[in-house]
């Protein structure tokens, strides 16, 4: 299957160039475990749904342990590598500051898959920005953070600087106590 991404152009604010623009890829949807494995049933791959999901569900797990317990994990698709985040003062872990991270690097298959994929531009986009989607990356957002976040996304990836300095999005970092 070759993939085609769409996009729109917008303007760089962050320049004095009127001729650079950014790229906006056109966001289709969102898509979890089960919306892929129904994609594959739809291809007509022949295996339970329930069966499917779990060996899937089995494999992450797996894949998630064992970057998770100091091996570095290639599964064709991507290449995990973990790492600990944050300044250790005084060589001491503090949960405040320091944190367990998993570095993500494409793996062949992604690769070959970016390689075969090309790039369809819509024209330029007008400087209106019409929604935001702020979702937790790291667990089931509701509305409210109640844990620590370490990974968001933005889903409308250029944002445009315009209006009073209290209007608009800040993004502040803060440490609490324990």
């Amino acid at each position: 299957m070759k993939n085609v991404l769409k996009a729109w152009l917008r303007k760089n604010q962050l320049t004095i160039d009127p001729t650079e623009y950014n790229t906006q890829v056109v966001v289709k949807g969102n898509l979890g475990l089960t919306d892929i494995v129904d994609e594959l049933i739809k291809e007509g791959i022949e295996m339970d749904r329930d069966t499917m999901l779990d060996i899937i569900t089995r494999f992450n797990r797996k894949s998630a342990d064992l970057a998770l317990s100091g091996y570095n994990v290639n599964n064709g698709l991507v290449n995990m590598r973990s790492s600990i985040k944050g300044p250790l003062f005084g060589g001491k872990w503090n949960p405040n500051v320091n944190w367990v991270d998993v570095n993500l690097t494409q793996g062949k298959e992604l690769y070959d898959a970016v390689a075969a994929t090309t790039v369809e531009i819509l024209g330029e986009r007008d400087e209106m920005i019409e929604s935001y989607n702020l979702s937790n990356q790291t667990s089931e957002f509701n509305g409210r953070f109640h844990t620590k976040v370490r990974q968001a996304e933005l889903s409308e990836p250029q944002l445009k600087t315009a209006g009073e300095p209290a209007c608009g999005i800040a993004f502040r970092t803060w440490l609490c106590k324990a």
